[in-house]
């Protein structure tokens, strides 16, 4: 068992729904026969080709914090634009209800997948997703609908908020888990979400390859006082007895709890369903949470080694088929590089009218006019899900990554050159700085002035940017030397 990562983190560590948010990952894996558990009680598995959703509870003080994944399989796809260059599309609808119906969170978005990705037997999206919850019951209700051909499939989790700190969260597994290498190691690899230092990339109904045969594991342990707390982790056959037990091990944690998180190399589990259980504590103060995965044959190693050999580039013009949401979904995000005079059109166009204009828009703006591709709108709209992935904020506000200050800066200069990420520490919300050096100097400071991971531009050197001004009463003296030094 590799040694595990223990980061105290008091009453939990706090709400950072940006860092937690989604990002779109693909699995190209086989069916998965178990479910991951979920919260409060496991959901059965879904079927190969059908949407699958779970969720896993974090306590955070009055709140209950959910990270939720929805499968999509590449089954249920159709051609966007059919060939070996050609793309699906899916949206995902996700509502939050209380038992009275009453709705709290709405969320949309829209990915494309290559169309080569939707050939193999078993392949699949992965969307994470975050928000927060007061005590209580609700329903997460999941919609996917296929861009093209309008099919749809809807899944309904039930989750209840904690009405008390519990002794600990919900156990998440992951294909991997990793953790930060530094200060400057704050951005979720693609596949990635964070939950405080730790990197986590997890699904529902999680299955394992033979040739990547370890499963990660999370789970936060609540109590008053610090000090080191015994656990140890069980894999169960699908009779209930235990096929791998770890050592015992020992995790010293802070004042109010924090996170153990590990992983386990299960090399030559025969395929099949199990549960992974992690025994906390001892004696009267045991508790126990599980989750269950799936081990799969090597026929899925077989899949993944066919769709690795018909990866594809992006199609020359992506709009010749797109649905008019897929249209709205390209144009929103030119705010950032058109004109307004330029842009204010668009809304009154027809389906082909928004075609003509988008690729006009781009055809103009061509660094190689005459070519197959146009370098400055695949990198456009690469910069635009890399926000998406890196820059989601969470809370009640759900906002979509390109829509943030910071994913707002990414897109229009790129990644910084020199980057601070300061958590919370003594009077000072977290907060992040970054720099600019090759081309132009900038610098740009963002704060999480709600603890919420919802990440405020409150100062920059960018006369393009507003800045907002009188940002040195957020910070205090110390935060405000190092990012004047920075």
């Amino acid at each position: 068992m590799n040694a595990p990562w223990a980061v105290p983190a008091a009453g939990g560590g706090a709400v950072r729904g940006g860092q937690e948010g989604r990002v779109g990952l693909v699995f190209l894996v086989c069916t998965v026969v178990g479910g991951l558990a979920a919260a409060p009680a496991q959901q059965p598995a879904a079927p190969p080709e059908q949407v699958a959703g779970m969720v896993a509870r974090f306590y955070r003080t009055d709140r209950t914090l959910v990270n939720g994944f929805v499968r999509v399989p590449h089954g249920m796809l159709s051609a966007v634009t059919a060939g070996p260059a050609g793309s699906a599309a899916y949206t995902v609808a996700l509502r939050v209800t209380d038992q009275g119906g009453t709705e709290l969170v709405r969320d949309q978005w829209t990915r494309q997948v290559p169309w080569a990705a939707t050939q193999v037997r078993g392949a699949e999206s992965v969307e994470p997703f975050a928000f927060t919850l007061a005590p209580g019951r609700y329903d997460v209700q999941i919609e996917v609908r296929d861009s093209a051909s309008g099919r749809r499939q809807q899944v309904a989790v039930p989750v209840t908020g904690f009405a008390a700190r519990p002794g600990a969260s919900d156990l998440l597994l992951a294909y991997w888990i990793r953790q930060a290498t530094g200060p400057g190691d704050t951005v979720p690899a693609a596949g990635e979400f964070r939950k405080g230092d730790l990197f986590l990339a997890s699904a529902p109904e999680l299955t394992l390859v033979p040739s990547h045969p370890a499963v990660a594991y999370y789970c936060e342990v609540y109590r008053d006082s610090g000090g080191p707390v015994p656990w140890q982790v069980q894999v169960r056959g699908a009779d209930g007895r235990a096929v791998v037990t770890t050592a015992p091990a020992q995790t010293t944690l802070g004042a109010g709890g924090g996170p153990i998180a590990a992983s386990v190399d299960l090399t030559g589990l025969p395929p099949g369903d199990y549960t992974l259980a992690m025994v906390v504590g001892a004696g009267a103060d045991t508790l126990t949470r599980t989750a269950a995965f799936h081990m799969a044959g090597f026929e899925t190693e077989r899949a993944l080694q066919d769709v690795a050999q018909q990866q594809t580039v992006e199609p020359s013009d992506v709009f010749t088929t797109a649905t008019e949401d897929l249209l709205d979904s390209l144009f929103a995000p030119l705010v950032y590089v058109g004109q307004s005079e330029e842009l204010s059109v668009y809304k009154g166009l027809s389906l082909e009218g928004k075609r003509r204009f988008l690729r006009a828009f781009w055809r103009r703006r061509d660094p190689t006019p005459g070519t197959p591709e146009n370098e400055e709108r695949v990198g456009f709209y690469a910069r635009i899900a890399t926000a998406n992935e890196r820059f989601r904020e969470g809370g009640a506000s759900q906002i979509p990554g390109w829509r943030t200050d910071r994913g707002r800066v990414f897109i229009k200069y790129g990644d910084p050159d020199l980057t601070l990420h300061r958590p919370e520490a003594g009077p000072d919300r977290p907060w992040e700085a970054w720099k600019y050096t090759t081309r132009r100097q900038l610098k740009f400071v963002f704060l999480d002035q709600t603890r919420l991971g919802n990440y405020s531009l409150i100062y920059t050197t960018d006369r393009l940017e507003r800045n907002p001004g009188d940002w040195e009463h957020l910070l205090s003296q110390d935060a405000i030397r190092e990012i004047n030094s920075f």
